[in-house]
């Protein structure tokens, strides 16, 4: 009878245990999708991902999982690296292959073209998102950052001087061209010309941290010291883009004026050149990050999104994540988020009116975020941040408090 009765407790405790440490996972049926919530307010819901290593732990859009969770909860994923310059050079701090290719530049230079080794994890994720059936943000073309040194140097070669203004123009010209016309090949040849690439973030943070000039670390303003590399970037995309397309300059802290000011002349600067008669530009959207604390005010934020959306812009929130900052409270994390979607809803587009037209969260789960990144920590008080949607356990992607505060706002939303 002891027998029993032992074997009968533990069968209790063991179902006691399972039931308080089993938590949903992402594909549970009984788990809401992101996207299908939102399906009424935003064209574009997606999640950011990395086609391999994610925050140096893990595969994610290489694995199945990630796959089907994003094809869950997504219509649109941003690749974490795998678009940016540096990936699709992939020259790693070397000095590249020079072939003999020569590209003759609209301005007239012609320069000779280093081989770009990257487009095999560009293709590969293009080939999962036609699979899955979502779309992709190109996330970047012009960027200061993981961009190779190289590319800015004369013959190709770090250890050389800058190249002049004009030589710049044609590479990047030459670089944009190159990167649109791959992607669209790529749609052509494998997915009957319909778009994967819906949108790109042709400029990436511009402007200084301090306040409303461009960033001066960066080799790009180094050879021009003036606007003209942002709003060339916006001709070259215009002119070798497919007209649908979108085209957005992209920036974080967005809510700080003196930043915000910077932003706006950027805008200013590209759109001036809008009806150039040779090169004009084309902006559509502005790309506002939102890697935002918890302590940024939804109206502060509000209000940036409205100064905006006021240029004649629709706004993207491209890049969102909430840091919590020096403490991690669950229920605090699930208002944040919650208030935060509820004033991206109030100030979603409807026709005739500019407004947000698509949200993508950086990232899937706490344990990958880049907020972790060593750099990061020390801005955040040297604490380890849980700002996304999604915790891995195991090999379970589940959904905290903070994901259904997000599906709450969706559906209680009153207009």
């Amino acid at each position: 009878g002891m027998k029993k009765l032992s074997s009968f407790i533990f069968i209790i405790f063991i179902s006691i245990f399972t039931s308080l440490s089993f938590a949903a996972d992402w594909l549970d049926k009984e788990v809401p999708s992101f996207c299908q919530a939102y399906k009424s307010y935003f064209d574009h819901v997606g999640i950011a991902c990395e086609y391999g290593i994610a925050g140096w732990k893990t595969k994610e859009l290489a694995t199945e999982t990630v796959q089907k969770g994003i094809q869950k909860h997504a219509n649109t994923i941003t690749a974490g690296n795998e678009f940016k310059p540096q990936f699709i050079m992939a020259w790693w701090g070397n000095n590249p292959k020079v072939t003999n290719i020569t590209f003759k530049a609209t301005n007239g230079v012609t320069i000779k073209t280093p081989e770009l080794n990257g487009f095999g994890s560009v293709d590969a994720m293009l080939q999962i998102c036609k699979e899955r059936g979502l779309q992709m943000r190109g996330h970047v073309l012009v960027w200061h950052s993981q961009t190779e040194e190289a590319f800015f140097r004369q013959d190709y070669d770090k250890s050389k001087p800058y190249v002049s203004k004009e030589e710049m123009t044609a590479r990047q010209e030459w670089y944009i061209k190159t990167v649109l016309e791959h992607i669209q090949n790529w749609e052509k040849v494998n997915n009957e010309g319909k778009k994967i690439i819906w949108c790109w973030d042709v400029v990436n943070e511009a402007v200084g941290d301090g306040g409303p000039e461009l960033r001066k670390e960066s080799s790009w303003f180094n050879i021009y010291k003036n606007y003209d590399f942002v709003v060339n970037a916006f001709r070259f995309a215009n002119k070798y883009a497919s007209k649908d397309t979108l085209l957005c300059y992209n920036d974080y802290n967005c809510n700080i004026p003196e930043k915000r000011q910077g932003m706006i002349k950027v805008l200013d600067n590209i759109m001036a050149a809008r009806n150039d008669k040779t090169l004009p530009t084309r902006i559509d959207a502005m790309g506002m990050q939102a890697h935002i604390g918890k302590y940024v005010k939804v109206s502060d934020y509000e209000k940036a999104i409205q100064t905006f959306l006021a240029k004649g812009l629709d706004v993207q929130i491209t890049e969102l994540d909430i840091a919590t900052e020096e403490k991690y409270d669950e229920d605090e994390l699930y208002r944040v988020y919650k208030d935060y979607f509820t004033m991206f809803i109030k100030n979603r587009k409807i026709k005739g009116k500019n407004g947000i037209t698509s949200i993508t969260i950086w990232g899937i789960n706490d344990e990958a975020t880049w907020l972790n990144s060593p750099s990061q920590i020390k801005w955040h008080k040297n604490t380890i941040q849980y700002p996304l949607l999604f915790q891995l356990k195991g090999n379970s992607y589940q959904p905290k408090k903070a994901f259904y505060g997000v599906i709450e706002a969706a559906k209680e939303y009153k207009n």
